[in-house]
């Protein structure tokens, strides 16, 4: 089976599926989980000829807005950190993946861009080269770059990360954020998501940042 044939609900599971260790990367994966299950959502919509419905449009969006906040954060806060600590030439290679990746992927977005102006067979291949690169590169990164920061950052170091998206990105993007990443989450993903936060931000959660995340169609449509 090649990468441009995987289920894109595979990714990740090996690294997954270990015995927890120091660094809680639970709010990754279900980040990772997320586009994943937008990535789906824009592959069926596309498939099914719905690539101009402004509801697609809207979800295709939130996945650039999303994705271009989450590297962001990574090229920001992660990996510089992190290539401190690496001395070992396989795990130098690994963060170059991660930052080649990044790279690569952004093309792979804008000719999606291009694509939904014309639909067709270009807006289906655009989708799954896109999609394709997107899953592989979570893969690597699951499966190869968070066991480094594991090993060399441990909670200290990823308590940064999530300090530096807090401050860079305001209450309002975190909360945008966390009604994306919950939306359609197993309820035990959700508790323990929502049970990190402060009192005051879990009933700002219910009250504002998921009804103003639910009053925008993503993907399909509301009945009249």
């Amino acid at each position: 089976m090649t990468s441009a044939d995987k289920d894109l609900s595979s990714t990740g599971r090996r690294f997954r599926d270990q015995p927890p260790g120091a660094v809680d990367f639970t709010v990754m994966f279900l980040t990772h989980d997320a586009f994943l299950r937008d990535l789906n959502r824009l592959k069926d919509a596309v498939a099914a000829g719905r690539g101009g419905d402004e509801a697609v449009r809207n979800g295709w969006e939130m996945i650039k807005h999303e994705l271009h906040i989450h590297h962001v954060g990574e090229d920001e806060a992660i990996w510089p950190q992190l290539r401190e600590k690496l001395g070992d030439a396989e795990d130098v290679a690994t963060l170059d993946l991660m930052e080649a990746e990044h790279g690569q992927i952004d093309p792979l977005q804008a000719r999606v861009d291009r694509a939904l102006e014309t639909g067709g067979q270009e807006l289906e291949l655009a989708v799954k080269e896109f999609a394709t690169s997107l899953a592989t590169h979570m893969e690597h990164e699951e499966e190869r770059a968070l066991p480094l920061v594991e090993r060399h950052l441990g909670p200290e170091g990823w308590a940064k990360y999530h300090q530096h998206m807090i401050g860079n990105n305001g209450p309002e993007e975190v909360g945008t954020f966390l009604a994306w990443v919950l939306d359609g989450a197993a309820q035990a993903d959700r508790d323990k998501v929502l049970g990190m936060l402060p009192p005051p931000v879990q009933a700002m959660y219910h009250q504002t940042f998921e009804p103003a995340y639910r009053a925008t169609p993503r993907w399909t449509t509301p009945a009249a």
